[in-house]
């Protein structure tokens, strides 16, 4: 799937890593993704938009144009850089170096959850929420048809599925399998009008909306790079039937013409609807961009033949494929059966016959649960992210001559020094509570190196050490670095004792735990 806010290269490189394409430095691209994902870019025409305070609210607000939007993508980036940091933990020699793609593969995994931040479940949409978590619009005046304010060349319906990677995530907040299942059969049978009543603040008609129109699919903006992988979602739904029908559909009716200007439904950005073509024609779709494993439909064409390196080739025999026989009655794979609805890109690289029986009739192929793709929630289970344990009725002091609360204000922009021999952080709770995860934030300078122990205790007095770094350095000025506990616990007490002696100067600290959305 496309994206529209955020940058696309991150996931894009992920993606070619998970697959082994080669042909680029993995590290590098990694390093370009992370100063992306945790670094406050110096202006706002550049990098993630609302860093200042997002990373620590969990999603960028209404105060951020397209916040919602930006959210949504950024989580889709986030899951890549997670796929990439675990890449790079599993081929590390170094140990300090696998710990530390180790810790950032579990944080950005739960990042990537972060989508759930901005799910409404009075309006049982994705909406956009102000820094104090308010809504953008309330219940009775929420309309999903209405375009602009938070969602970036589109509307409610469209963003209500922006979660490709984390499937099972996404039906949990719909209420299940089927629950999903209708909210999709909603959005095909709920006309997009293009009525300038519902272009939003904007208050004028802008061409996507007009195009969205003349695609003649309910909600269905095939024109638009951000709904290319809704038809797809039906495989977590365990209804791989309406997948194939609708793609059918896209494939036969919107890639006609010979005329300058037809054969594509709308935009054609960086050659995405023609990739959208011929990958499903194949029946095969990178649903969960930055994994190695492609999502299965049904092929267009009776053979196809794709010729790989060292004499290796996938073929595709689709038997009885026709415009009558739309609908995948079982698959085999290299001679056997395959129920799932996906598949390895590893097996199809290395050559690979996949054949198709083809009919007139949807069958149960691939409707099992076991048989969806895989998903960043397991099943049965809620989207999960990370929140920090400080609250606002924690105490929280430091060894500085200023006041702490800079440390804790969710701003990347203030910062504190501090001083002292050790240079300590301590922080009260009311109550105890299990922190899995720790952030420290560098202020506006990079950090060359530091040192420090982090300890828990239930009483002030009695501590235990739950985490020590040696030699840690920030790279860039306001980065974000996540550090997993070694020894969690649950403690009312915390302190970070930074042994680097000297001045160091830190923006945000942060307590994490994991936390069902």
């Amino acid at each position: 799937p496309a994206l529209m806010p955020g940058p696309s290269s991150v996931v894009a490189s992920a993606d070619a890593g998970a697959k082994d394409m080669g042909g680029f430095d993995t590290t590098l691209a990694y390093q370009a993704a992370l100063k992306n994902a945790t670094v406050m870019p110096p202006d706002r025409h550049v990098g993630r938009k609302g860093m200042a305070h997002a990373t620590f609210d969990g999603y960028m607000s209404t105060g951020i144009d397209g916040g919602m939007s930006w959210t949504m993508e950024s989580a889709l980036n986030d899951f890549g850089i997670a796929q990439m940091a675990q890449g790079l933990s599993a081929s590390a020699h170094d140990p300090a170096l696998q710990r530390r793609y180790a810790d950032e593969a579990t944080y950005f995994g739960y990042r990537a959850a972060g989508y759930a931040n901005v799910f409404d479940a009075n309006v049982g949409f994705f909406q956009g929420r102000d820094r104090a978590g308010q809504w953008r619009v309330a219940p009775a005046d929420y309309n999903p048809k209405v375009w602009g304010n938070d969602y970036t060349e589109s509307n409610g319906w469209t963003f209500a599925f922006t979660a490709p990677h984390d499937g099972n995530g996404l039906l949990a907040l719909y209420g299940g399998r089927q629950a999903l299942a209708d909210k999709l059969d909603a959005f095909f049978s709920t006309p997009e009008t293009a009525d300038v009543k519902l272009s939003g603040p904007r208050g004028y008609l802008i061409h996507e909306m007009t195009e969205a129109r003349d695609v003649r699919m309910g909600m269905y903006a095939h024109s638009n790079q951000p709904a290319h992988h809704i038809p797809w979602m039906y495989l977590y739904a365990g209804q791989p039937w309406k997948t194939q029908r609708i793609v059918r559909e896209v494939l036969d009716r919107l890639y006609l013409g010979s005329e300058i200007g037809q054969g594509y439904p709308g935009d054609e950005d960086n050659g995405e609807m023609s990739a959208w073509y011929v990958l499903a024609s194949m029946g095969l779709y990178p649903l969960r961009m930055g994994s190695p494993d492609y999502v299965i439909g049904a092929p267009l064409f009776e053979r196809f033949t794709l010729d790989l390196p060292e004499g290796r080739q996938l073929r595709i025999h689709a038997r009885n494929a026709s415009s009558e026989n739309p609908y995948v009655q079982s698959l085999r794979v290299n001679g056997k059966p395959w129920t799932k609805t996906w598949i390895p890109h590893q097996l199809l690289a290395q050559g690979t016959t996949l054949e198709f029986l083809m009919g007139p009739k949807p069958s149960r192929w691939g409707s099992r649960v076991e048989d969806a793709p895989p998903s960043l929630t397991p099943t049965g289970q809620w989207p999960t992210t990370l929140v920090d344990v400080i609250d606002a009725t924690a105490k929280v002091t430091a060894t500085s001559l200023a006041a702490s609360d800079a440390l804790t204000d969710n701003d990347a922009r203030t910062a504190l020094a501090l001083r002292g021999e050790p240079i300590e952080i301590a922080v009260a709770q009311a109550a105890p509570a299990q922190a899995t995860f720790y952030t420290l934030t560098s202020a506006q300078r990079p950090i060359a190196t530091a040192s420090w122990v982090v300890e828990g205790s239930t009483d002030g007095v009695q501590w235990q050490t739950l985490d020590a770094r040696e030699g840690e350095a920030f790279e860039w000025g306001h980065q974000t670095r996540p550090f997993r506990m070694s020894q969690p616990g649950r403690y009312a007490h915390y302190r970070l004792q930074i042994t680097t002696p000297g001045r160091v100067e830190f923006a945000e600290f942060e307590l994490l735990q994991p936390a069902p959305r």
